[in-house]
């Protein structure tokens, strides 16, 4: 094994019979008066937080933030084993724009876009995998260059996360809308990945993207009544066929079509305790993923007053990657 004074739960005192050979028994009296923690590291320690928001005028937004402590931080009130045993920095940005206003206003664009940043880095005290030697002295014994990368780059836990968003991209309406119009349709896109690394994590990748297209066109029902000014006589026994109404256009189309995928990479770290024949040498990858083809359909159709057709329909399709 690989014992380790970072992983001490209990202590046991006994008492050996120091000669061999000796079979006779033996009396004796033990005291223990006291078991005292001495010598507590009270070194400085310190932390800190910022933020800041700019508003880009009817733009959009900007926002940054990070906050960061170091070993041996801790409040007022806490107590030593509450304290932080490594060196933390996390670090967010993120901008929220219409990019549509960047250009002419003839284009009549509308290009919401949403786009962050955010890393975390822990970086222990002790090395992770013999948690009675600190980082710093193993990564000093070290010979070379690339070994002390090698052990620092292990003992790091890491994530960042990378996002874009392209969000109900579409042409502005102007005047009348008709069946055709460009208004009428939308575009979505969104790109997320996540990379996470860690003592017991070489590789964890997941990237995400969406695809979305749309299309919506909505109208008010206008009715057309053909008899009721040909027949003048307000008598109940016509009053059906004077009343008699009919809309030529739909109330509601719209047709909509999601594509997801997702990929995945993960890759654990071989972590070898002793120099045994049972070294491990080799892990295989593991992967996740998969790719979804959704589209969903809608129409409202008011033929008359006092009839109406509604349809919908979905379909869920899923691509069988190699």
């Amino acid at each position: 094994g690989n014992p380790n004074l970072g992983a001490v739960t209990g202590m046991l005192i006994a008492v050996e019979n120091s000669k061999t050979n000796n079979t006779s028994p033996l009396n004796s009296e033990v005291w223990v008066d006291e078991l005292r923690l001495s010598d507590i590291n009270e070194h400085g320690a310190y932390a800190a937080l910022a933020r800041v928001d700019v508003n880009l005028a009817d733009l959009g937004k900007l926002s940054v933030s990070g906050n960061m402590h170091t070993q041996g931080w801790g409040t007022l009130e806490s107590h030593i084993g509450d304290r932080a045993l490594d060196n933390y920095t996390q670090f967010d940005a993120a901008i929220n724009i219409d990019a549509g206003k960047l250009l002419p206003k003839s284009a009549r664009l509308s290009i919401p876009v949403f786009a962050s940043i955010d890393r975390v880095v822990s970086t222990p005290q002790y090395d992770p995998y013999d948690l009675d030697i600190k980082l710093s002295d193993k990564i000093s014994l070290a010979k070379s260059k690339a070994a002390k990368d090698s052990i620092r780059n292990a003992a790091i836990d890491q994530t960042t996360i990378k996002t874009i968003n392209f969000t109900n991209v579409r042409i502005t309406p102007k005047g009348k809308i008709h069946l055709w119009s460009l208004s009428n349709f939308d575009v979505s896109y969104s790109y997320t990945k996540t990379s996470k690394s860690n003592p017991t994590d070489l590789l964890n990748d997941m990237t995400k993207w969406r695809v979305g297209f749309g299309y919506t066109y909505q109208n008010s029902s206008k009715y057309i009544t053909p008899f009721r000014k040909l027949i003048k006589s307000r008598s109940q026994w016509v009053g059906l066929v004077k009343d008699f109404n009919f809309n030529l256009k739909p109330s509601l189309l719209s047709f909509r079509t999601d594509i997801n995928r997702q990929f995945g990479v993960y890759v654990p770290r071989i972590v070898n305790t002793d120099l045994t024949v049972s070294k491990v040498q080799f892990v295989d990858t593991s992967y996740d993923k998969y790719f979804t083809f959704d589209r969903f359909y809608n129409m409202r159709w008011d033929l008359a007053r006092s009839v109406n057709v509604d349809f919908s329909a979905t379909n869920n399709a899923t691509v069988d990657e190699p």
